[in-house]
């Protein structure tokens, strides 16, 4: 398969007088899963929010393979799991599913209890359990690259591991961009890693980058 490389930069988001990023950047490949750090408020979701087009901002650049991606279409080769909930309540999880053009019952194989769900509405389940349903669903659309702004958020202990796997292997034709207050969950799955840092983003080589840049003490 042939690689993508998609480059997110120059990215500027302030809200009046507050700069939250004023040098975002963030690199995927096909092959790769990339992990982003950064404390709360640092401007994660921002960034993501911002090259997705759901926020508007000073200033952000998006190419694939060296193109410019045209912010209309930009769902077509990206796919986006939001920190907040991705499927409104009033939705049946069999419908969102066809929606996505995902296989219901590939899911359920992974996870057998949803079979009990097939026809429920987003609504009758739980926080974690509509979450996993749309992490799936977006692992599973069909994009190039997939963001994911906490997936790990309310998946019980007990999925993690089989969530951790499905990045693992999704990764291999796709590029994967992760963000997560669970450290130990991402640094698992990440090839590389990034942090945001007082506006801006950097590469992380090691341990005593995250402690310089003040993620861990």
């Amino acid at each position: 398969m042939d690689k993508h490389k998609l480059i997110v930069d120059s990215v500027v988001v302030r809200f009046g007088d507050k700069t939250v990023l004023s040098g975002g950047y963030i690199t995927s490949e096909t092959g790769m899963v990339t992990g982003l750090l950064g404390r709360n408020g640092a401007g994660k979701s921002c960034m993501f929010r911002a090259l997705m087009g759901g926020l508007r901002v000073e200033n952000v650049m998006v190419s694939i393979d060296g193109l410019p991606v045209d912010r209309q279409f930009i769902g077509k080769s990206i796919k986006y799991l939001p920190q907040g909930r991705l499927l409104p309540d009033s939705i049946k999880l069999r419908k969102a599913f066809e929606l996505y053009g995902v296989s219901y019952w590939s899911f359920v194989n992974l996870f057998p209890k949803y079979s009990r769900f097939h026809d429920s509405y987003i609504w009758e389940l739980s926080g974690g359990e509509a979450r996993l349903a749309e992490l799936y669903m977006v692992l599973q659309s069909d994009a190039k690259f997939y963001i994911l702004d906490e997936p790990f958020a309310q998946i019980d202990p007990i999925s993690i591991g089989a969530v951790q796997q499905l990045i693992r292997e999704r990764s291999r034709d796709h590029g994967i961009i992760v963000t997560d207050h669970n450290y130990d969950a991402i640094s698992a799955v990440a090839d590389n890693l990034f942090v945001i840092a007082d506006g801006y983003t950097s590469p992380v080589h090691s341990r005593d980058d995250l402690v310089r840049h003040g993620y861990l003490r």
